[in-house]
């Protein structure tokens, strides 16, 4: 039997390998370290060549793209066929994803082709007698389980935000490969990605997030959110799957699992209960304050400020308590100036 390998497979948008595979990637390197494991990251597509060599120059792994015309558009049979012919496991074995969508559909699939076992939406990974452990949460966030693979291929999924990307770091020999791949027909064809209509909401650069979910009762109180976000600069507005479902907010202000990942320093968490899915797509802010008339609502078990009370009486006081020290700010500072 082989030495343990480690593989990161990257998740990719056109010519750019997406920031969740170097959390992905940082995840693979600690599990390599405790099992003195090798790791190598795969990128699938056409034309990748650049791609896979940037990405090898920073980062510490090796890099080796799965190239072939009919990877150029994610496909889950196309990729699935792709991979498997550099992942033919002669060993230990354990293939990293990200737990996104694009993770979600193609890690049961490889996981089924080679008879491994699949744990899915994991957020730590712990060490007893040096075999590791997968802690995932259950039952929206109530408990916490810890997975240990009877195979040995393991496929896993990791949540985003749950490590910290790997820093782009020159590496000093970069190692890259390039492997051409023969795809045959399967049962489906990608034939364009098209992007969600309406102008994206850029989440990612907010410093300050204010988020919605059911609990806000009604989409006319979307109103005191929006004038909440308003007295923070570079602040933006999102919500929980649930508000896009309803139909209250577009997809593109989704936070969590299925829509986009963040890390601002201020998280406002107003009327969200803190199932799993959405957490995993902001528990990585740097402070959370959670407004919610729940006292039990799981969010407060992350949340650095707690707010037990109805937000549509909590917001209107905050708002003019802020009007209150801004109007006695712009009072102290006009008599300074004119004295």
């Amino acid at each position: 039997m082989g030495a343990m390998r480690v593989i990161v497979v990257a998740e990719r948008a056109g010519g750019e390998v997406l920031s969740v595979t170097r959390e992905v990637l940082a995840c693979g390197l600690e599990l390599a370290a405790h099992a003195a494991a090798d790791v190598e990251v795969l990128v699938a597509g056409n034309r990748i060549a650049d791609l896979v060599r940037d990405l090898a120059r920073t980062c510490a792994a090796r890099v080796t793209g799965v190239e072939s015309a009919q990877l150029a558009l994610y496909n889950g049979e196309a990729f699935r066929q792709g991979l498997l012919q550099v992942l033919k496991a002669d060993g230990p074995l354990l293939v990293c994803l990200p737990h996104t969508a694009f993770g979600s559909d193609l890690a049961p699939r490889l996981a089924a082709a080679l008879d491994a076992s699949c744990i899915t939406a994991v957020e730590e990974c712990r060490f007893v007698d040096g075999r590791p452990r997968f802690v995932r949460a259950m039952f929206g966030g109530k408990l916490r389980a810890e997975i240990v693979s009877e195979r040995s291929v393991t496929v896993v999924t990791l949540v985003p935000g749950a490590w910290a990307p790997l820093p782009r770091q020159r590496a000093p020999e970069p190692r890259w490969r390039i492997v051409d791949v023969q795809i045959a027909p399967g049962g489906s064809r990608t034939r364009e990605v098209m992007e969600a209509p309406g102008q994206r909401v850029k989440l990612d650069d907010a410093e300050v997030i204010v988020a919605a979910g059911r609990g806000i009762g009604d989409p006319k109180n979307l109103r005191l959110l929006e004038d909440l976000a308003a007295i923070f600069p570079r602040s933006g507005l999102a919500c929980s799957r649930a508000v896009c479902d309803l139909g209250w907010l577009g997809y593109a202000h989704q936070v969590g699992v299925t829509g986009q990942t963040v890390s601002p320093g201020l998280y406002i968490a107003c009327g969200i209960s803190g199932a799993v899915q959405h957490l995993a797509g902001m528990k990585g802010s740097r402070v959370i304050v959670a407004i919610n008339s729940d006292p039990r609502a799981a969010i407060f078990q992350v949340a650095d400020y707690c707010v037990v009370e109805d937000l549509v009486r909590f917001i209107p006081l905050l708002l003019e308590e802020y009007r209150r020290w801004s109007e006695k700010g712009s009072l102290q500072t006009s008599r300074t100036n004119t004295s």
